[in-house]
């Protein structure tokens, strides 16, 4: 059997675009055990990693993997605490730069420089964490071995990476919105 690695696709502009696309997850305590979700808007992907230890879904995506036979698969909501008017997804990706730059300077200040706007937070669609069991490691030589094959959708137990079988990979390439890539692992026999 295959298994995967996720990462979010790479995006044109660096750490700028990443943050556009992600949001974060990362600044903020959760709030009685639930991410704290900062992020632009309206756009937001279907599936996004933040701070590559967070996999987030749209709901239209968490009802279709409530009806799929991945296992290995449970739910959070997310509080959408800090959500930015920035139409990111209307520029021109083949440019070299933004349309414009943070005030501050740093990639967070899309986020940061701008007041919550409840308003698009109540339009934007509700967000799920993806809660995962831990069933695996990687050796020393950078293969992986899995613990529980029966798990779709797992974490090593010393990595912050999301690992996926190829039943999940054809899930996720056939329902996601197309911002997730996928690094085959080799596994350790």
């Amino acid at each position: 059997m295959n298994y995967y690695k996720l990462k979010h696709k790479e995006t044109p502009w660096g750490d700028y675009s990443d943050i556009l696309l992600t949001g974060m997850t990362d600044d903020i305590d959760r709030q009685d055990d639930l991410l704290q979700y900062q992020r632009t808007g309206p756009f937001q992907p279907d599936i996004a990693l933040t701070s590559y230890k967070d996999l987030l879904v749209t709901n239209k995506i968490k009802e279709k993997l409530e009806l799929s036979d991945l296992k290995g698969i449970l739910f959070k909501p997310v509080i959408k605490r800090h959500i930015v008017s920035v139409n990111w997804a209307t520029w021109d990706t083949n440019k070299d730069e933004t349309e414009f730059y943070p005030k501050i300077g740093e990639p967070e200040g899309y986020i940061l420089d701008q007041p919550h706007s409840q308003e698009l937070a109540a339009k934007m669609e509700d967000v799920w964490e993806v809660v995962v069991p831990t069933s695996g490691t990687f050796e020393k030589d950078d293969t992986f071995q899995v613990y529980n094959p029966d798990f779709d959708i797992m974490l090593p137990d010393n990595k912050y990476w999301f690992i996926v079988t190829e039943k999940a990979k054809n899930w996720i390439e056939q329902n996601g919105d197309s911002w997730i890539d996928f690094i085959e692992v080799k596994i350790s026999s």
